[in-house]
């Protein structure tokens, strides 16, 4: 049952270093001017300098850093509306919260978009809660309702949602003639439709891309025909003779980058990059070179490819990788946003690239946690570079990090820029508040604070991303019976062979070790509610029991735990996916493992 010390030091450093997605939500929508001069980005956080307090849920502001340096664009105090007398009808607070800077190649024409809350009645589960605002026109500032993409002569506005139920609908509007063209019925829009670039061309040409791609003129719009796959991310160049966009393999679940030439009505692959996910594409306004993301060489990084063909050249190196991109419309500048937090200017023809704004800690999305098992909180700038654990008991600060549960350091098993893996205390209660220690060289004040719940038994298996599952996503973390390698496509298991699973949350056991320290193994500690897992056959029909033989904490191993079954010895499927029931919300976790014929 217990794996050798080799083997528990190689899957220690295994879950310290798999990728995963970053977690970046405190500095967002990026968008640069025509020669890359300067970057606009939105951001909620606080500034040192203004001594403010920024609450989670606190609006949003845009900021601007170019030559002149950092400096705060726009902020819109929040104004509630008086109360209502009598109570019942719609009221609005301003368009305070504000997202989705963009500019004009000149710089001098500038789109953000503001969103409001509405109070009162059933009403406000229709009512429009977004507007663009769009200064210096040749006639001066207009407000549309809507939030919309601005084109690079500043003339036109792509409407791609309006905050309300049904709201997605994609429509232009001429800002200088005060017109608005919009399509007999629906034509799809959203936040999800559209890249980041230029989705609109200087004509008005406009194009859009949720599942199916289409182009829009004026009231007409036409569906593109593409290859398989779903569409997605598009932009278009100023001339309105090309699209590119991002295309999802739902087999893989990978993106590729392809090309549409409006004249020619001619789609083709652009840039198809192995097994790697290549999406968020900028297309220059002469329709020459394309930017795109791609983590081909591990990390996500910035790539280029000209639209005439060739080979994507990759541009950036950085340690942390890349987490969003905005490339000037000459296509020879662009901003990034790097896994270390930080915000670089890099040259796209040497790679030659310049720190702009210091480390910014964030926290990405958190989840649930289960006492005494393993928890990964993803974000980003967390360190400038990995830490791991070397021996135990597990220290509780690494790299300078530390991250406090309910007022106690836990136990860390690693620290990266983008993520820690911690062990959650044995007697952390229902109701937790966590907090993350760490170093800034930011203007912002870091919100690395935030409330969750613990509970008792949270079942799920650990990933492992190095081999895909036959229903999609990565199959459990999977030991063969003799320890001698991990179970994938390539080293499948065997019928009849007893399989090490290894997950968190399966539950309370009979022998808690103290906080940091590796779980016994003789006797190990089991859990004191049994697990039960079972199997759908090969004939689609058969509900096979799947014996467990043991489930509990991992021997040797701090925060993970183990379940050992015996594989079937026939009417397997070629990727058995496993569902198991246990303690608490343990039901229906489950898990699969490839199989050999």
């Amino acid at each position: 049952m217990c794996a050798t010390l080799k083997l528990m030091r190689a899957l220690l450093l295994f879950l310290a270093t798999v990728g995963s997605a970053a977690g970046q939500r405190d500095i967002f929508d990026l968008a640069t001017t025509g020669d890359g001069g300067a970057v606009y980005f939105a951001s909620a956080l606080a500034r040192r300098e203004s001594g403010e307090a920024a609450p989670p849920g606190a609006p949003a502001r845009i900021y601007r850093i170019g030559p002149e340096g950092f400096q705060l664009y726009l902020e819109r105090p929040r104004i509630d509306p008086p109360p209502a007398t009598p109570p019942g009808p719609t009221r609005f607070t301003n368009y305070f919260n504000l997202s989705r800077p963009q500019t004009s190649r000149d710089g001098n024409v500038v789109a953000v978009v503001g969103q409001r809350q509405c109070f009162g009645s059933s009403a406000c589960g229709s009512a429009t809660t977004l507007q663009t605002t769009v200064t210096g026109l040749p006639g001066g500032t207009v407000d549309v309702t809507g939030a919309g993409h601005l084109s690079g002569n500043g003339r036109y506005l792509l409407i791609f949602a309006d905050g309300s139920p049904g709201g997605n609908c994609a429509y232009v509007v001429d800002l200088q003639a005060g017109q608005q063209a919009r399509p007999e019925g629906c034509t799809s829009g959203g936040f999800y439709a559209l890249g980041g670039g230029r989705n609109i061309a200087d004509d008005g040409t406009a194009v859009s891309a949720a599942g199916s791609l289409y182009l829009i003129r004026g009231p007409a719009v036409t569906q593109v025909q593409t290859g398989m796959g779903s569409p997605g991310e598009a932009v278009i160049d100023s001339a309105a003779r090309m699209v590119v966009y991002s295309m999802f393999d739902w087999g893989t679940g990978r993106r590729s980058i392809r090309i549409y030439r409006i004249g020619e009505q001619r789609d083709s692959a652009l840039a198809a990059l192995g097994g790697a996910d290549s999406h968020t594409p900028y297309l220059s306004a002469d329709g020459r070179r394309v930017m795109f993301l791609s983590d081909a060489s591990g990390l996500p990084q910035i790539f280029m490819i000209g639209t005439d063909g060739g080979e994507p050249r990759q541009v950036s190196h950085d340690s942390a990788g890349v987490l969003s991109a905005a490339m000037s419309d000459d296509g020879k500048v662009a901003w990034y946003f790097s896994g270390a937090a930080r915000l670089y200017r890099i040259n796209l023809d040497t790679g030659e690239a310049q720190e702009r704004l210091g480390r910014t800690p964030q926290i990405g999305i958190y989840t649930r946690m289960t006492a005494g098992s393993l928890y990964s909180i993803r974000g980003a700038g967390i360190s400038d570079r990995v830490y791991a654990a070397e021996s135990y008991p597990l220290p509780r600060s690494l790299g300078g990090v530390s991250v406090s549960v309910n007022g106690v350091d836990s136990p860390l098993v690693s620290v990266s820029p983008t993520e820690i893996l911690l062990q959650v205390p044995f007697q952390t209660g229902l109701e937790t508040n966590v907090e993350v220690k760490t170093e800034s060289s930011s203007p912002f004040i870091p919100q690395l604070r935030f409330a969750t719940s613990t509970f008792t038994g949270l079942g799920a298996f650990l990933l492992n991303p190095r081999s895909p599952s036959g229903y999609g996503g990565s199959d459990a973390l999977a030991v063969h019976e003799d320890w001698s390698a991990l179970v994938t496509s390539v080293t499948p298991a065997r019928p009849g062979e007893i399989l090490h699973l290894y997950g968190t949350g399966f539950g309370r056991v009979d022998s808690q070790p103290p906080d940091g320290m590796p779980a016994p193994a003789d006797p190990p500690a089991r859990t004191i509610t049994p697990i039960t897992c079972w199997a759908w056959g090969a004939d689609n029909f058969t509900k096979m029991d799947i014996p467990v033989l043991f489930a509990g904490l991992a021997p040797g191993l701090a925060g993970v735990y183990q379940l050992d079954v015996r594989v079937p010895a026939a009417n397997l499927r070629p990727s058995v996916q496993l569902n198991c029931i246990g303690e608490g919300d343990n039901s229906n976790f489950y898990g699969s493992f490839e199989v050999k014929p």
